[in-house]
């Protein structure tokens, strides 16, 4: 999926296709599911930039989805929907929510609002193969939305490799990330050290972490 992929969750066909086809109109690539269980299947197979979620839908509470899911870590987050009292507006902004929309809502309004979410989380989230990494927050989500526990000179060698995708970044390069460790106390073998961890730790049954030795030139995220 690209960066401009949206997610529109919301039962009502009509209010369906507004929303998807007029975000679709502007250049954005968008995935429509009409239920908490479509949600969780197009999650399944997608990473999608932003979701925007309706609260009632016909199977499931949005808020609740967005507490079970941890939506609001796996990017974009907005909650577009008729239930207009504070303390449901509230509760969706603690679910991971960065905006609460009270229907009905112009269209270009919410084309604005899509844009500012989608820039905020663009400047901190990076997805890769399914991965999202937060690096505002300093956490990784395996594809399935699973936390995973990184020490800080594995989450920084992962955030380098993410932020420079597929580009290959050299075992000297690396050193200069690991910015809290003494320099005396590092070595290439540091580097090749931590690669190894990080590659136990995303290694998911048969299917290994996407990070690739280039030889002659060090590691890279497979892309």
């Amino acid at each position: 999926m690209t960066a401009d992929t949206i997610l529109v969750v919301e039962d009502a066909p009509e209010s369906l296709e507004m929303v998807a086809g007029y975000l679709e109109q502007q250049g954005y690539s968008c995935l429509r599911a009409a239920s908490g269980a479509q949600l969780r299947a197009a999650l399944q197979k997608s990473q999608p930039a932003l979701i925007i979620l309706d609260i009632n839908l016909p199977d499931a509470d949005g808020i609740a989805l967005a507490h079970e899911l941890d939506l609001g870590k796996r990017g974009g987050l907005i909650f577009l929907t008729s239930r207009d009292a504070d303390e449901d507006e509230i509760n969706g902004l603690e679910a991971g929510g960065d905006d609460y929309i009270i229907k009905p809502v112009n269209l270009r309004t919410l084309l604005a609002r899509v844009r500012n979410v989608l820039r905020r989380s663009g400047e901190s989230i990076l997805t890769f193969d399914g991965w999202t990494l937060d690096v505002i927050r300093r956490e990784l989500f395996r594809p399935n939305g699973q936390m995973l526990e990184l020490t800080s000179g594995e989450f920084n060698i992962l955030a380098a490799l993410a932020a420079q995708r597929p580009q290959p970044l050299s075992r000297d390069f690396l050193l200069d990330v690991i910015s809290n460790r003494d320099p005396r106390q590092v070595s290439d073998h540091t580097v090749d050290t931590l690669v190894a961890r990080l590659r136990r730790k995303m290694r998911d049954g048969d299917t290994e972490a996407p990070i690739v030795t280039v030889r002659g030139l060090g590691y890279a995220l497979a892309g």
